[in-house]
C-alpha cells in the first residue's frame, strides 16, 4: 500500500468525524484537552499535510513556518474542504522527491537543523503524527461527545492495530 493511500484513508476517517461535530463543539476549548479544542487538533494535522505535499514544488520543508490558519480550527466545513483538497492533491503525488527539511530546536535561529529528507520519509512522519493527535481528539470524543461515532481504529497506530489482529 502506499503511504499516499494511508494518508487518504486517515483524511476520509477525519472528514467522517468532523462531518458530525457543530461548531460549537469542534471550537469548544476542553479542560481535558488542556484547554484546546479538537479543532486545533484537526488544524495542527491538516497544516502539517499541507506542507509536505506543497513542498514538491519547492523542494523545502519548514514545519515551524506554518501559516496556522484559524478557519480551519474555527469552522469543521473549511476544514473538511481543506481535507477533500489534501486528498486531491495527494492523489496527484506519483513518486517520491527528495526535499530539504529546516527545524529549529532552540530559540537561536543559528542553531536551526538542515537536513535531506524525502517526500515519501516525510509522509509517514506524517501519518504517524496525525495518528498521535487523532488519539488525543478521540479522548475528547469519548468523554465529552459520546453522540459522535468513531471508525473503529480511529487513533490507533497500525502496529498496534495489526498486534490486535495476530494476538
Amino acid at each position: 500500500m502506499k503511504l499516499q493511500d494511508v494518508s487518504i484513508g486517515i483524511l476520509s476517517q477525519l472528514i467522517e468525524v468532523t462531518e458530525q461535530f457543530s461548531r460549537d463543539e469542534y471550537t469548544r476549548n476542553l479542560d481535558l484537552l488542556s484547554t484546546n479544542s479538537v479543532g486545533r487538533h484537526l488544524r495542527h494535522i491538516l497544516e502539517f499535510y499541507d506542507l509536505a505535499v506543497r513542498a514538491g514544488n519547492t523542494g523545502k520543508l519548514n514545519y515551524d513556518k506554518r501559516e496556522r490558519n484559524l478557519l480551519l480550527e474555527n469552522d469543521p466545513r473549511e476544514a473538511i474542504s481543506k481535507m477533500k483538497e489534501l486528498i486531491v492533491l495527494m492523489r496527484m503525488m506519483k513518486e517520491d522527491l527528495v526535499l530539504k527539511l529546516e527545524a529549529s530546536y532552540s530559540s537561536d535561529a543559528r542553531n536551526d537543523v538542515k537536513i535531506t529528507t524525502t517526500f515519501y520519509r516525510e509522509l509517514l512522519y506524517n501519518v504517524e503524527h496525525a495518528v498521535h493527535h487523532m488519539a488525543i481528539m478521540a479522548i475528547a470524543v469519548k468523554v465529552e461527545f459520546r453522540h459522535i461515532r468513531l471508525s473503529e481504529n480511529f487513533g490507533i497506530a497500525y502496529s498496534t492495530v495489526q498486534h490486535k489482529q495476530t494476538a
